[in-house]
């Protein structure tokens, strides 16, 4: 089978697990645990894809990629049961993408101008990032903001399928905040939100096949 095969089946299966994973928490009576294994599911299809580029491809930068895909599907599960856990399994799935970036190319000055031009944005969304917080410290979410941000600035030098992976990332994570902060209810908005996020790791994944 080719590659291309390959990651056409792997995004059909992708696309259908993640359609029945938003059926099922639509529906009026959700059963959370389909729910969640639909969801670790969806992501999990990438990170099989990242295993089979993997073994086409050995290098270290696919292997970190490999690990940072398990961890995000342990974090989409953990997320829905505890928020602050969920967000600190994704930072570390973020660290190691940012050693799988370093890895397989290396970073300069544009990656460090863009992480500064992005620090400057998060001091901008701290009064956010503060709300989203409540009562809790808001340092977590803080250096999750940046880890994300210097997920992006090491991503700039790499393959475009890598960086649109990154840039899906960061726009899906952007969304889910609007949605927290904002309070947006809508549906659709919700399918845009996870489409990108799902999408984004799917990408990521892809990348380890050329």
């Amino acid at each position: 089978m080719s590659s291309y095969s390959v990651l056409a089946l792997c995004f059909g299966v992708m696309v259908g697990l993640y359609l029945s994973y938003q059926g099922e928490k639509f529906r009026k009576k959700p059963r959370k645990a389909r729910e969640l294994a639909l969801k670790g599911a969806t992501t999990g299809v990438s990170a099989l894809l990242a295993a089979y580029g993997c073994m086409l491809h050995p290098l270290p930068g696919h292997f970190f990629l490999l690990a940072g895909l398990c961890v995000c599907v342990a974090a989409d599960v953990v997320l829905d049961r505890n928020f602050l856990a969920g967000t600190a399994a994704f930072g570390l799935g973020h660290i190691c993408y940012c050693i799988a970036y370093a890895l397989l190319r290396a970073p300069g000055l544009e990656s460090l101008a863009v992480f500064l031009c992005l620090c400057g944005a998060v001091g901008a969304l701290y009064p956010q990032l503060k709300k989203l917080s409540g009562q809790e410290s808001v340092l977590p979410y803080l250096c999750y903001a940046l880890l994300i941000g210097a997920m992006l600035a090491l991503a700039l030098p790499q393959k475009p399928v890598l960086l649109l992976g990154a840039a899906l990332f960061v726009l899906s994570d952007g969304l889910l905040l609007a949605r927290i902060v904002k309070k947006l209810p809508s549906r659709a908005y919700d399918y845009v939100c996870l489409g990108c996020y799902f999408l984004a790791q799917f990408l990521i994944a892809a990348s380890t096949l050329a």
